[in-house]
């Protein structure tokens, strides 16, 4: 069930659908103008990145925002929000949320993130909680999705994980009370990243630990990297 509240199911679904809206046009700066409504055409749920070495599956229920996908030299950004608010069709009923995945080319011999070095690239934001499980890093941050969402909860969750060689960052956010920004947005996480990691073909790690052609690792290392992958992300 949503966790939108209002006198009706269409008002629900409205809200919905301008928070999920607005929000992507204030995170990607990729909308202009007023009156913005709902995409058309077929829900997108798979989308594969950097030539198929990141392969993305939606989770039930949500749906990949293709008309505002980033594809830039430094990074690949793709929003994802729940098929009903994308389409205006009446789908799974899954909780509001804006999440976002954000890839960066093969560095070459990256570490992988961890719930420490995520933290230490958005201090001094908070960090309620941190968690590293399954080669997944997980934190709770106090403050800053209220940026991200329109009515949002300033508590939010980010994630880092390497698949393929590529440094992969996750976010969740959520309306004010939502339980995805609780214990529910690590859970949605973990899934997207289930899902990634299932979706993803294993490279020979010749391949993986090669750097993208024609692109540069950022400075600092990897906080430098983290700093810059969810500045991007929003």
């Amino acid at each position: 069930m949503s966790t939108w509240t209002s006198d009706s199911a269409p008002a629900r679904r409205g809200l919905v659908r301008r928070a999920s809206l607005s929000a992507l046009c204030l995170l990607l700066a990729g909308c202009v103008g007023t009156g913005i409504g709902p995409r058309t055409g077929d829900p997108v749920t798979r989308m594969s990145l950097y030539g198929g070495e990141v392969n993305l599956v939606a989770p039930p229920g949500y749906c990949i925002d293709d008309s505002h996908v980033r594809r830039g030299r430094d990074v690949t950004v793709v929003p994802l929000a729940t098929c009903e608010s994308l389409t205006g069709q009446v789908g799974l009923p899954v909780p509001a949320a804006l999440m976002t995945v954000s890839v960066l080319p093969r560095q070459g011999g990256q570490a992988a993130p961890t719930a420490d070095s995520i933290a230490a690239s958005l201090a001094p934001v908070e960090a309620l909680e941190r968690a590293d499980s399954n080669g997944v890093a997980y934190v709770r941050f106090a403050d800053g999705g209220q940026d991200a969402l329109p009515g949002g909860d300033p508590r939010h969750w980010r994630g880092g994980m390497m698949i393929n060689g590529h440094l992969i960052g996750l976010a969740v956010y959520a309306p004010q009370g939502s339980a995805l920004a609780g214990a529910g947005g690590r859970r949605l996480m973990a899934d997207l990243a289930a899902r990634l990691r299932r979706a993803s073909p294993d490279l020979p790690d010749s391949v993986a630990t090669a750097p993208q052609e024609q692109t540069e690792a950022r400075p600092g290392g990897m906080r430098g990297l983290l700093g810059g992958l969810f500045r991007d992300s929003g």
